[in-house]
């Protein structure tokens, strides 16, 4: 007789949101994906070559002109990655495929849990891309939390005292959610594409107790905040920097979060080439995607001069200084690519909740 096989675990999005809509697991999550950095640049992670999908240089998918998009209006960003990998010791490998961006109508997603032991696939979380975006906004949290200039993390209304939002979309909504968790400032201003989509944005956040205003331009954003998290699929920068520009505020860091595939850009190369601190979340990717690909293909940076995240979590001496005795001006930027490690942390969080819950009493 054929032994029976057993069937995976199916999770759904309703009981994965049940465990991830807390505080609790937000600051856990934050905390676990700063541990996860730090293995993945000690040799403790695994990760696996980066598949992107539908993005260039691939050809883009079909369906451009059907009925989720109104017509091709040349503002394709549509993708699908696969990421994936495994702590060394841990009890599961995962593989997760994330799909999102015009024309597609939403993100979708799932992430599957493969035993290490047997090879078998124990878990699917049917997260709908919500998993990668959680992740993506704790590393965004995380970053601010080492390098965020001072002024944020008081409740004053002072000089600088403001957060910059580049683009409008569902990640940039998450990334203020979790920058609650690790700075005291309510003070923002965001920059969008369209004047429907910043007013949709500005009565969303001010519901979650945000005091939103909008800019003009992109540039309004290096003027006057003192933390700038960018967020959108653009190819072209839309932060630019000249020579004879002394506008820009210091103390900024400025996290960038949109570039996750080749060609992506948010950053003028310029202005990274200017910064005091460069940190990337993988030093392996970072010269074929992300916001320093282009510096770097232009010399105007050094890969040797970007520190990977994990160990810039160890060197503390590079982070920024709070105790008030220096003032600490500098530009520091972090970029954000997306590495498995974050897929593996969130995976096994909301596999672990799953096993507790199912403990008996």
């Amino acid at each position: 007789m054929t032994q029976q096989q057993s069937l995976p675990s199916i999770v759904t999005l309703t009981e994965i949101e049940e465990i991830v809509s807390t505080d609790s697991f937000a600051l856990d999550l934050i905390d676990a994906i700063k541990k996860g950095f730090v293995s993945y640049s000690n040799g403790g992670f695994n990760a696996c070559p980066i598949q992107t999908m539908g993005a260039p240089p691939m050809a883009p998918f079909s369906g451009r002109g059907n009925s989720n998009s109104s017509s091709d209006d040349g503002n394709y960003q549509a993708q699908t990655c696969v990421k994936s990998g495994y702590v060394t010791g841990a009890s599961h490998y995962v593989i997760k495929v994330a799909s999102g961006g015009h024309p597609f109508p939403n993100n979708s997603g799932l992430m599957q849990l493969y035993s290490q032991s047997t090879g078998k696939l124990e878990t699917i979380l049917l997260d709908e891309g919500i998993l990668t975006e959680l992740r993506t906004a704790a590393v965004g949290a995380l970053a601010a939390q080492l390098l965020a200039p001072s002024v944020l993390m008081t409740e004053n209304n002072g000089d600088g005292c403001c957060v910059g939002m580049l683009g409008t979309g569902i990640q940039a909504r998450y990334q203020l959610q979790y920058l609650a968790h690790v700075i005291k400032c309510r003070n923002v201003k965001v920059w969008g594409r369209t004047k429907e989509n910043v007013q949709q944005y500005m009565k969303d956040m001010t519901a979650e107790g945000w005091n939103v205003s909008s800019v003009d331009t992109p540039q309004d954003l290096l003027t006057s905040c003192s933390l700038i998290v960018t967020t959108t699929s653009s190819r072209e920068p839309l932060l630019k920097y000249t020579a004879a520009d002394n506008s820009i505020k210091h103390p900024l860091h400025i996290t960038c979060i949109g570039s996750d595939a080749t060609g992506k850009m948010e950053l003028d190369p310029k202005l990274a080439a200017t910064a005091d601190l460069l940190v990337a979340d993988c030093s392996i990717q970072t010269a074929e995607r992300g916001e320093f690909e282009d510096a770097l293909k232009q010399q105007l940076v050094e890969l040797d001069s970007v520190v990977e995240l994990g160990k810039f979590i160890e060197k503390k001496e590079l982070h920024r200084n709070r105790d008030g005795k220096d003032d600490d001006c500098r530009l520091t930027i972090f970029d954000s690519s997306g590495v498995a490690v974050q897929d593996c942390v969130i995976a096994a969080m909301v596999n672990e909740a799953l096993v507790q819950r199912e403990m008996p009493m």
